[in-house]
């Protein structure tokens, strides 16, 4: 009885130990925008997680990438922008840098309070001047910081409605109102009795 107590213990410990050091390997999944070192511009990469996993099982810390924007021109570089992302994986992730820039921010067409950025499903969305939405995840993730620069953002259900009027314009109703905003986005009359919101299909 004694020895199978003692052999539970150390078989706890052991998955104990592999569940820890996966958690802090988890850190590092998905995709991450650093500053390249050598061309101090933004590139999109993506840690080996699952050689990270086996080297930190082993009790090494080793920690490569496994995909990089500038790759395969550039394979063969030092990877010295890990320095970055070991300082702090969790500000490097796209997620991270698109939910916060997100919060706090209104639709640029009904004006509603963008919803948290969440991983499943209605993803918030970008209007550029050409006036086209689309998902920010749609996006290549090295080019993220110029798109928060240049666009606007658009909650789920406007970004759904103006790609409907865009892929199919002769089944759209329009309200009588006009788009007057600086990116096309519908604004009140002037009398402010009409409300702000996108078209419906008809």
């Amino acid at each position: 009885m004694t020895t199978i107590i003692w052999v539970s213990f150390v078989v706890l410990l052991v998955v104990g130990y592999i569940v820890l050091r996966v958690l802090q390997i988890r850190q590092y999944e998905g995709k991450m925008l650093v500053t390249c070192p050598e061309t101090r511009k933004p590139a999109a990469v993506k840690v080996d997680t699952w050689r990270a996993v086996l080297a930190a099982l082993l009790g090494r810390h080793r920690v490569r990438l496994c995909a990089c924007s500038r790759w395969p021109e550039r394979a063969d570089c030092a990877q010295d922008c890990l320095c970055e992302i070991e300082a702090n994986p969790e500000a490097h992730q796209a997620w991270t840098i698109a939910a916060k820039w997100f919060a706090g921010k209104n639709c640029a067409y009904c004006g509603k309070a963008i919803e948290p950025v969440k991983h499943l499903d209605r993803m918030p969305a970008l209007v550029n001047l050409e006036k086209k939405t689309y998902e920010w995840n749609e996006l290549p993730t090295e080019e993220l910081p110029q798109a928060f620069q240049a666009c606007k953002p658009v909650c789920w259900s406007c970004h759904i409605a103006e790609t409907f009027v865009r892929q199919h314009p002769d089944l759209v109703t329009y309200r009588p109102w006009k788009k007057g905003g600086p990116v096309g986005e519908y604004v009140p009359e002037k009398n402010g009795e009409k409300k702000t919101v996108s078209p419906r299909a008809a």
